[in-house]
């Protein structure tokens, strides 16, 4: 009886949130153009299958370009905001005419992946839809399930055949590596005709290969077809009729499809076409297709399904839009819309082992994400949340280690630290618990952080070079032969040391003191890694890397001598060095200006080694004036927030508006950088909202809102969370007081206790920049060495760094870490530190 008042509860609550039709706002073509790698094409929530065109582009890493290039054919599978080499696209469908086959023959189609491309005019799209119209005259319109795609292809009137090329071997990046198969034949369930397919490819950013099947459906028989096949630079062509049964082996060459007419009549100008897709089997592909969509010939039921699916997880969020422009509305709720886009839930399609878990993939990678989309999520979709945790879990299990990148089946480049640990940390603390075993997920984390692995695509690099010296040396040897790069030592040390503090607090929570003691300890080696002498612009005392024997380490690839410039990667100078590889050099993708401001559990230390409040806010001003932060990689997003350590909660407004501003519009070129799985639109969205997430920890830092109103609804709990901004104008728009729950709250930052149980913020908001509301010390938020997070820390000089490594490296063998976690590192920092826990 309590389940279905649940149940019923639910279904209430996500009725009223879908009847604002929030979908009416998203504009899906923000950012796919000039490197945003939006996708803007047709799918669901976290859906398997992503349908859109693709455009014969140099920018295509997510399929379609708003740069009017025509395209080569509508594909099945996308990502969304990729770096690297364009990802997945596979199994394309393009409709052809006489204009690219002679007399309707189908051994005179133009095949050639890039020269058959079709010019377009304006493509449209809504949340589960994208229509493109072809200058051959053909319309063609694509809808979606979670694991097939509904394609709708209109005809010119004067059409003697309906054409359709099935492009079975490409992908985006032209990766196929063989193995592929081929069958045609009659389908007796839809009285048409049914191609199933399958190949090998490699993924866009990681190593392996993998596979995917699909499976065709069509309501009524081909005329005719032939399937084809190129290699060195000849195509065959086998003819098939109606009654013909192709089985083929698709070998390692050139392109392999297959060819297909359809009759035409004098009223009947549309062609449906239903595909699944599968990582597991074509057998797969066709149960889903069938399950998920019986009828072919039901596009505006799918298409209308979609929309509402999309429209119940949109709106877990509700605002109130009085005063606020439809410019804005658009910019957010496109922004919300692509924050779940991915990861994908794949979910007993997994063909790598068997488990009872979830299977989610495309985490692309958590470097990213685990900033904003995930604790997103964890206010807005906890119950998806909860299986991204189950799922990253279970790959621990099945690997040894839990995925920092992981794609297409396969294992993705670690771009940094180990921040699946900062992505457990955030959903433990914020009491995320649906069926996951938080045991496991500590020992896995205690694995990140004591078992060296191939870095390159898991766990960490340098741990035994760490436990010895305090830090993670320049270009070190510490690592197996197959790691990859020795690079970005500098950045994976902060990374490094804020996933302990993760570690520690998954571990505070289960009860595991002397685990927890040890990991609050290891978090501190940041310090060791900050230069006092350092200068530039004007301050003092940046984070440098070091070499093995503790001299600093001077990266001269521009300069000649001992010069360090901690602008190096920013936007105003070598802006473009800082990436994976050899040559990344010692941070990645960003500048020592940046990651200097990078201490997020213990800004208070921070801020007293970069000499006080005064001069922490002055150097802030100065970071963001003088050019050297960089909104285009993910490091960007808190820096805009960090006014709020040293109580200016009103400059903090004053920036997100600046960067919000000045980096994101409606336009097609309107994100600061490739979309990276959501990320730039979830900064967008966290902006609105007014606080933005302290990634890893219980943590939320206040700003502004856009609305006078938000409300979250909580799909576990049945919590309703409001926030309310009294009086919000362009000119009120800092906060002069403010209330929770009735109360008097003066903290310029909240915790995730509003959302789980429920409650209202009060934001009383005044054209006064000067208030002192959020400015006291105590109204901060918290740091490790002021007693935040149940520990106290000593805060470490901003002289010792230097005096430490001249002088050899004291230890304290009493925080080592015990037996059951595994080999008991030495902590070159832990003298300085010492932990009293408060519970």
């Amino acid at each position: 009886m309590k389940a279905h008042l649940l149940t019923t509860i639910l279904s209430t609550l996500l009725t009223v949130g879908a009847a604002q039709d929030p979908a009416q706002f998203v504009n899906p073509f923000i950012g796919t153009k000039n490197g945003g790698h939006v996708f803007p094409g047709a799918t669901l929530p976290w859906g398997s299958v992503k349908a859109g065109a693709d455009s014969n582009s140099g920018d295509n890493q997510a399929g379609y370009v708003s740069d009017g290039t025509p395209i080569t054919g509508i594909s099945q599978l996308h990502d969304d905001g990729t770096g690297g080499s364009s990802s997945l696209g596979h199994f394309q469908l393009l409709p052809l005419t006489n204009t690219e086959c002679a007399d309707y023959n189908l051994t005179k189609c133009i095949i050639d992946r890039s020269s058959r491309a079709i010019g377009h005019g304006d493509p449209t799209a809504s949340p589960g839809y994208f229509g493109i119209p072809l200058n051959n005259g053909v319309n063609a319109e694509v809808t979606v399930t979670q694991h097939t795609a509904l394609h709708q292809f209109t005809f010119p009137s004067a059409t003697e055949q309906h054409l359709l090329l099935v492009d079975i071997t490409s992908d985006l990046a032209q990766r196929y590596s063989g193995t592929g198969h081929a069958t045609v034949a009659p389908n007796p369930k839809t009285g048409g005709t049914r191609v199933t397919g399958s190949g090998k490819w490699i993924p866009s950013f990681g190593r392996d290969t993998y596979r995917t099947y699909f499976c065709l459906d069509t309501p009524t028989p081909v005329n005719h077809a032939y399937y084809y096949e190129t290699s060195s630079g000849q195509t065959s062509y086998t003819h098939l009729n109606k009654k013909s049964i192709l089985d083929k082996d698709i070998g390692y060459h050139g392109p392999a499809g297959v060819l297909m007419g359809f009759p035409s009549t004098e009223t009947e100008h549309t062609l449906s076409v239903r595909i699944g897709v599968s990582w597991t089997s074509p057998e797969r592909a066709c149960a889903y297709a069938e399950e998920e969509i019986p009828d072919i010939s039901a596009f505006d039921g799918v298409h209308k399904a979609a929309r509402e699916k999309w429209n119940q997880v949109l709106g877990t969020v509700e605002v109130d839009a009085t005063g606020v422009s439809d410019d804005t509305q658009e910019l957010f709720w496109s922004s919300l819309y692509r924050s779940y886009i991915a990861p994908t839930n794949v979910t007993g399609d997994n063909p790598l082992w068997e488990s009872n878990e979830p299977y989610w993939d495309s985490f692309y990678c958590i470097w990213d994400t685990f900033r904003v989309i995930h604790p997103l999520y964890a206010i807005t979709a906890p119950i998806a949340q909860a299986e991204v945790i189950r799922a990253v879990i279970d790959v621990y299990r099945h690997t040894g280690f839990l995925p920092d990148c992981r794609m297409s089946m396969d294992k993705g480049f670690t771009q940094g630290g180990s921040n699946a640990d900062s992505l457990l940390s955030d959903s433990y603390v914020k009491g995320i618990k649906a069926g996951i075993d938080w045991e496991v997920g500590l020992q896995a984390m205690f694995k990140d952080a004591t078992a060296m692995g191939d870095f390159e695509v898991e766990g960490r690099g340098g741990i035994n070079s760490r436990a010895r010296l305090g830090f993670v040396p320049a270009r070190d040897s510490d690592h197996p032969p197959s790691s990859g790069a020795n690079t970005r030592s500098a950045s994976r040390l902060l990374e490094y040391a804020y996933n302990d503090f993760s570690i520690a607090l998954v571990a505070q929570g289960l009860g595991r003191t002397e685990n927890t003691t040890h990991f609050f300890a290891k978090s501190g080696d940041w310090f060791n890694i900050w230069n006092p002498n350092a200068t530039h612009h004007g301050f003092s005392g940046f984070i440098q890397p070091r070499n093995a024997d503790g001299s600093w380490y001077f990266d001269n690839r521009y300069d000649s001598g001992m010069v360090f410039r901690p602008d190096h990667c920013s936007p105003v100078f070598g802006h473009n060095d800082c990436y994976g590889g050899g040559s990344g050099g010692e941070f990645y993708e960003a500048s020592s200006w940046e990651y200097s401001f990078y201490v997020p559990h213990d800004m208070a230390s921070l801020v007293h080694a970069m000499g006080g409040p005064d001069t922490f806010s002055s150097r802030l001003d100065t970071f963001f004036s003088a050019g050297f932060h960089d909104m285009g990689d993910e490091p960007g997003f808190l820096p805009t927030y960090l006014y709020n350590y040293v109580g200016q909660p009103a400059k903090t407004v004053d920036r997100v508006d600046e960067s919000v501003a000045k980096y994101y519009s409606t336009a097609v070129d309107g994100l600061p950088g490739n979309d990276d799985s959501g990320s730039m639109g979830a900064y967008a969205v966290w902006s609105h909202f007014g606080f933005f997430p302290v990634a890893g920890q219980d943590t939320y830092l206040l700003n502004r809102p856009y609305f006078p109103k938000i409300t979250f609804r909580n799909e576990v709990t049945g919590a309703v969370a409001t926030v309310i901004a009294s009086g919000l104008s362009a000119e009120n728009k800092y906060i002069q007081s403010a209330t929770l729950n009735g109360e008097a709250y003066s903290k310029n930052w909240i915790s995730h206790k509003l959302f789980s149980e429920g409650g209202t913020l009060e934001l009383i908001m005044g054209a006064s920049n000067d208030s002192v509301w959020g400015t006291r010390e105590e109204d901060l938020p918290p740091s490790l060495s002021t007693g935040g997070f149940g520990a106290w820390v000593s805060r470490p000089s901003s002289s010792s760094a230097g005096e430490l490594l001249e002088g050899g490296a004291g230890q304290d063998e009493s925080l080592a870490v015990p037996d059951d976690v595994a080999p008991s590192g030495r902590n070159f920092f832990s003298y300085l530190i010492f932990l009293l826990l408060a519970d």
